[in-house]
């Protein structure tokens, strides 16, 4: 090969080079170019749990900049993304600070099974910012606005403020009244000074009082008769609703929004109460369980920053960094219990929603409208619409009779648990047991009182 076929040679080398580098400086830079749709799809798919397109950290930085941080560097952040302990293996300052910054507190990004073009749709939508001020979606009219919840809540409150301002102006007529006798009397007593009559004769109020009530008998013995039936009447709803709780609605140390949660995020009730299906209690979530979402989720729609906080406080987390914080002392949220039961009543959740497969909503009504948690009253649970097989009862929720109630009413599958199939079995073993069965069978159906609902052992210690 001649010298000049070399010089040759190395100008073309040296035009691609130059090309394809000014090529990646002028527009075909790896953040730009892709698809944006297809890169929130694959955002979502593959980033979301750990990182945000906005600047906040979740369990890895947030994205926003990211084009700035990795500029010049479209081949690394590709085998970033594929490889991350060989993109560090190659030495990069900036790697190896991602690497020292995260790795220890949240171990290695996995590996993303995902192309170059993949790759560049990603970091276009990214770039593009769609994501970052993206509100929730709403699930349709069935998930009520935050405004209607705390209007539902607070819609009864008016008749104790009323109540209170009826003994107020009662007070304040009988102090009127008494001064107005007081008055009258005086003015009598001038006058008959005047005209020189004896003075009127001075009487305490009880005496006015006799005197009046004597000259008005008739309407005084009416009038007491019927305040008497009006107070026995309410005295004996009073007494007769000790223990009634419906509508019972404690506040919280932390505000709360079940329409959120429930409604409008789709989480399931187990996924916070989760020893519902195994347990006798349905247990309150720890801060472990608010933090697999509120890590990256640190802002609420309605309280802000404020609500979130308190979680934050309560487990030593510094939502500016991301990270936990060291030697911290705990805090325990200590929430107040809405759904009490005597201590003499055994009550066991895994049986009803285990073994009877009862949907929440049954006993704890539409949740899914509520902000804190709330004892639901008998009417609110009878109407609701969405749930399958609902046993509607007319006893005041959380009570004996509406226990009683439920178990004469709720209908079992002898096949449904081992504990029946043996309660079955059992009854075929003599003509007593088949002759009761028979008598069970009448209407077709087995009701949880005539397999024992009813004995007193099942439910008091």
């Amino acid at each position: 090969m001649t010298g000049f076929s070399i010089r040759l040679r190395k100008m073309l080398l040296g035009v691609i080079l130059a090309v394809s580098t000014s090529a990646q400086v002028f527009g075909a830079s790896i953040h730009e170019g892709g698809d944006v749709a297809s890169g929130e799809k694959l955002f979502k798919a593959n980033c979301a749990s750990c990182h945000k397109v906005t600047d906040e950290v979740l369990a890895a930085p947030g994205l926003k900049g990211i084009d700035q941080r990795w500029a010049g560097k479209d081949a690394l952040i590709v085998k970033w993304i594929q490889n991350p302990q060989a993109a560090a293996a190659t030495g990069d300052p900036y790697i190896k600070g991602l690497v020292a910054k995260y790795v220890g507190q949240f171990g290695w990004m996995a590996a993303q099974a995902v192309s170059e073009a993949e790759i560049k749709d990603i970091l276009t939508y990214v770039k593009s910012g769609s994501g970052a001020s993206a509100a929730p979606a709403a699930a349709g009219n069935a998930c009520p606005t935050i405004m209607e919840e705390i209007n539902a809540e607070y819609a009864d409150s008016g008749s104790s403020e009323n109540m209170i301002w009826f003994i107020i102006i009662g007070v304040i007529l009988a102090i009127i009244g008494a001064s107005a006798a007081n008055i009258s009397k005086s003015l009598k007593t001038a006058v008959n000074e005047r005209e020189g009559l004896a003075p009127v004769e001075d009487k305490t109020y009880w005496e006015v009082v006799k005197s009046w009530m004597w000259k008005y008998r008739v309407w005084v013995g009416v009038s007491g008769f019927l305040i008497f039936v009006y107070f026995f009447v309410v005295g004996y709803e009073k007494l007769y609703r000790i223990g009634i709780n419906q509508g019972y609605m404690p506040d919280q140390p932390i505000w709360f929004s079940h329409a959120r949660h429930v409604c409008e995020n789709e989480i399931d009730c187990q996924y916070c109460h989760s020893s519902a299906a195994k347990s006798k209690h349905a247990g309150i979530p720890s801060v472990n369980i608010c933090m697999n979402c509120h890590k990256g989720i640190k802002k609420g729609p309605q309280s802000g920053e404020k609500e979130i906080a308190k979680i934050y406080a309560a487990i030593g987390f510094d939502p500016a960094t991301g990270q936990y914080i060291e030697n911290y002392e705990q805090q325990p949220i200590q929430w107040n219990k809405v759904h009490n039961l005597p201590d003499h009543v055994n009550f066991n959740h895994s049986l009803h929603v285990t073994g009877a497969k009862l949907d929440c909503k049954q006993c704890h009504g539409p949740v899914q409208t509520y902000t804190v948690g709330r004892l639901a009253p008998i009417e609110e649970i009878n109407a609701q619409e969405d749930v399958e097989g609902l046993i509607k009862l007319t006893k005041p929720t959380l009570t004996m009779g509406w226990c009683i109630e439920c178990h004469n009413k709720a209908e079992i599958d002898l096949k449904s648990s081992d504990y029946y199939v043996e309660m079955h079995k059992r009854f075929q073993t003599s003509d007593l047991g088949k002759k009761t069965f028979e008598e069970i069978m009448k209407d077709n159906a087995v009701t949880v009182k005539e397999m024992g609902g009813w004995e007193c052992g099942k439910c008091h210690y």
